[in-house]
């Protein structure tokens, strides 16, 4: 056991003790491995590189916070896998970071602090009203600088777990597995500002054999992400497959789970036992997020069940995304949709190509009037479920039911350009009702 005071660590809010959890690190890793223990107090840090065979282990009462000042924190240039996004606003210097780096633990119950208002703007910039960012949207106070990036990362490591842990105020992705394989994630609270831009909860991203549960996340932007993004990998396989995600409660600004990003491949993956709190979308599987990666993401054989939402705008979107992809989306099951929700879902190709194989099963959903009042009549949906440039749509034990509504919505489906629109078993999809 190696605990950090004995190496010089000061847990008073003031002292930066990276070089001393640092050697903390070092030693027990060089030792052959063993548990690095933060004591309770609250010990302030810049980045921590953490190393083979270790256990990080955050007492009750341990906070580790992130420095204020970026001259704490690593490089960008650091690791060749490192990410930066000028236009997000965000560097590539984080907290704590494994690379090549394999069996590591972090675990609670203390708590992981990034400090985000220490780089965070100190109030959102104006938007106009939509059903995401509704609170408003910050971002970095520092253009030239930016802020911190991903708050945890592990970029192509092996046998990491984290659990039982509180993390708190990231200044952008909290959790980033970025080309992992045998990950484990249990038992993570999550807090992060509503209003805080790309302060995602998990982020999967090209990796293997993936287990996710019981974790409760509130965050400014996505709660869960899968991502199939390699150019910054040394593997450029680029597929992220055999993830299992259930048991968990979500409240984000954004989307509960976008699946899509990169240019690789999304597959085999389950999705179970979600409670929505708060989302503009429940999921979003999208082949192409932007330009950036034109040809998109293929997303098959993904199961998603047993969902209860509410403050919900849209649960379900499958789409292609932007007008470049030529990925696939197929093999799409969703049975198991429940609660409420105010605006709609869809499922929807390009030119290029189009969403095969979906089935949409046991959905049973209320929409109620929407909580935000938009600009114009155009901006709200006209039908709860569009259809277009989409083949072999499955719908089954589909019920929908109206509260008073926005005269905008028109109907409860449309199909266009669509094939194989098979409609069976107790489908209840009334138009909103009339006026």
């Amino acid at each position: 056991m190696f605990i950090i005071t004995d190496f010089g660590a000061v847990g008073d809010g003031q002292t930066i003790n990276t070089a001393a959890i640092q050697k903390a690190i070092d030693t027990c890793s060089r030792s052959g491995g063993g548990t690095v223990v933060v004591p309770a107090g609250l010990f302030i840090t810049g980045t921590l590189w953490l190393r083979d065979n270790i256990e990080l282990h955050l007492c009750n009462g341990a906070i580790l916070r992130g420095s204020s000042n970026l001259e704490d924190y690593n490089r960008d240039d650091a690791f060749p896998q490192n990410l930066r996004s000028e236009q997000e606003q965000w560097n590539g210097s984080h907290l704590l970071l494994g690379v090549e780096v394999s069996n590591v633990t972090i675990s609670g119950p203390g708590c992981i602090d990034g400090n985000c208002e220490a780089f965070f703007e100190p109030v959102p910039r104006p938007r106009k009203p939509s059903f995401g960012w509704s609170h408003g949207l910050r971002v970095a106070k520092d253009k030239e600088r930016l802020r911190p990036g991903q708050m945890i990362m592990f970029s192509e490591c092996r046998d990491i777990r984290l659990h039982d842990l509180d993390l708190r105020n990231s200044c952008c992705w909290t959790c980033l597995f970025h080309g992992c394989q045998d990950v484990f994630v249990g038992g993570l609270k999550i807090r992060n500002p509503i209003d805080g831009g790309n302060t995602d909860g998990i982020d999967i991203d090209c990796c293997r054999r993936v287990i996710v549960r019981d974790c409760n996340i509130r965050t400014g932007d996505d709660g869960i992400t899968l991502r199939g993004s390699f150019r910054a990998l040394k593997d450029k396989s680029g597929i992220c497959e055999d993830v299992a995600i259930s048991n968990c409660v979500i409240d984000t600004s954004v989307c509960a789970f976008r699946i899509g990003v990169g240019e690789g491949c999304i597959r085999n993956a389950a999705i179970s036992n979600i409670v929505i709190k708060r989302a503009c979308t429940g999921f979003l599987l999208q082949s192409a997020y932007n330009a950036k990666a034109p040809r998109g993401v293929d997303i098959s054989e993904i199961a998603i069940s047993n969902i209860q939402a509410r403050n919900l705008a849209y649960p379900v979107r499958i789409i292609s995304g932007h007008p470049t992809a030529t990925a696939q989306i197929s093999q799409i099951r969703i049975n198991g949709f429940y609660g409420q929700c105010h605006a709609n879902c869809e499922i929807r190709g390009n030119e290029q190509t189009r969403p095969h194989d979906i089935r949409l099963s046991n959905f049973d959903l209320t929409v109620v009037p929407a909580p935000i009042v938009l600009e114009s009549a155009e901006d709200y949906p006209k039908y709860f479920l569009e259809l277009d440039r989409a083949d072999a749509v499955t719908l089954e034990n589909f019920t929908l039911h109206w509260q008073e509504q926005n005269p905008a919505w028109q109907g409860a489906l449309r199909q266009g350009d669509t094939s194989a629109v098979l409609i069976q078993n107790n489908c209840t999809l009334n138009d909103p009702p009339s006026r």
